[in-house]
């Protein structure tokens, strides 16, 4: 009884430990949402509607325009509905340009549509009594709009298009380099340049690259210790090999075939672990020097990191900073979890049957199962990540598979 309880408790650990790392994962994935633009914020002051349109149409004009929507938030302002004497604290992000690029909602809220809004579920259950809010009106600043759609993972918050007259907060570029464009040179710090914008450059992928390697780390250690295992398996195979008596020729040609076979499997794991582990972390041109003579750069760039992320950390963070900083803290969180599980399933650590090997896979599997239920988008992207579905089987089987060589 004591040995079947110790593996159910091992069982538990273990299906812990793939929880934490699938919800790790999950957050890592918000982090990708906004990993391919940079922000740019106006040091000081704003822009108004006419210089951030004059931008943009200068831009629309060059031969691989970049993409630029400039934005800013208002905060704790009052959105009332009139109908049901309703009113509501928000935040309010003011956009200039069509929001599909810069906000996750039901349906975009377009340029010239000067009288429609977002809202966020919480924000609209709150003024309406229910999220589905399309096609009724807020007043916000003396204006009447009309609720286009729902924001999706933000909460307390509305969307606008900025209007034409009148006070701006325009302070924020979401912008988005043109792939088309060959050129060597920082396509952010050229799209400074040709608008004379001064601004603080934001990009948001070092977060999403952070995450990646956070969740990345687990896996790779454990494939570096189910590998070190299996090479020892491997060299005392072989030293058996060179003892074996000359005569038995039968014996000797056994023992080689299966040496090969045992130097064979640490192989097949690094391909499999690298077909299924491997992030994609991706470099861009601001990472690659101009010239091969730039011995500067790569001290001038990590020095460039260094200030974006003291940046990020320092500034007032919007509710765009927080869809990205929320997820971010959420798989650190995570990956701190499952480190600590992996510490205690390693103390339990002994030779597993073949038995507990299925249990803990299927185990792991319908846990996925019920993370993917729950997570909504989040889910849906884990359910077509292959390493998700076969991390469990590459863990457990090949730490299954190198005990069995050291059985040999």
């Amino acid at each position: 009884m004591r040995g079947g309880r110790k593996a159910v408790c091992r069982l538990g650990v273990l299906g812990l430990l793939l929880l934490c790392c699938f919800l790790a994962k999950a957050a890592a994935a918000g982090t990708e949402k906004y990993s391919e633009g940079v922000s740019v914020r106006k040091t000081k002051g704003t822009w108004s509607p006419a210089e951030a349109d004059s931008i943009r149409q200068e831009e629309s004009e060059q031969e691989f325009p970049d993409s630029c929507i400039f934005w800013g938030e208002r905060g704790e302002e009052v959105l009332e509905n009139e109908k049901l004497d309703r009113m509501e604290q928000a935040s309010v992000i003011e956009v200039l340009g069509d929001t599909q690029g810069l906000l996750a909602a039901t349906a975009p809220l377009y340029e010239e549509d000067e009288d429609g809004c977002l809202l966020s579920e919480d924000l609209a259950c709150r003024l309406f009594g229910s999220k589905y809010v399309m096609g009724e009106e807020i007043s916000y600043r003396g204006r009447t709009l009309t609720v286009r759609g729902i924001l999706r993972g933000m909460e307390g918050t509305a969307a606008v298009q900025a209007e034409k007259e009148g006070d701006s907060v325009l302070d924020t570029i979401a912008y988005e380099a043109n792939t088309e464009g060959d050129s060597l040179e920082s396509p952010v710090q050229a799209f400074l340049m040709r608008h004379g914008i001064q601004g603080k450059v934001q990009p948001w992928r070092y977060f999403a690259v952070c995450a990646e390697l956070l969740v990345f780390l687990l896996p790779l250690v454990i494939f570096l210790r189910m590998a070190g295992r299996t090479a020892d398996a491997c060299r005392k195979m072989h030293s058996r090999s060179l003892r074996t008596r000359a005569g038995k020729d039968g014996r000797q040609r056994n023992t080689r075939i299966r040496t090969a076979g045992m130097y064979a499997v640490p192989v097949l794991m690094a391909v499999l672990f690298y077909w299924l582990f491997r992030p994609s972390l991706g470099v861009t041109r601001d990472m690659m020097p101009t010239k091969w003579s730039d011995f500067n750069f790569w001290r001038q760039t990590i020095q460039q990191i260094q200030n974006n992320l003291e940046l990020l950390l320092q500034t007032k963070k919007t509710s765009l900073d927080l869809l990205v900083l929320r997820p971010f803290f959420s798989c650190l969180k995570y990956c701190v979890m499952a480190w600590l599980l992996y510490a205690v399933g390693y103390r339990w650590e002994k030779n597993a049957g073949t038995a507990e090997v299925l249990a803990g896979i299927l185990l792991s599997w319908i846990l996925l199962l019920g993370v993917i239920c729950f997570l909504g988008d989040s889910g849906l992207y884990l359910a077509g990540e292959k390493r998700i579905w076969f991390w469990a089987c590459f863990w457990l089987t090949g730490g299954y598979a190198a005990d069995r060589m050291h059985a040999f």
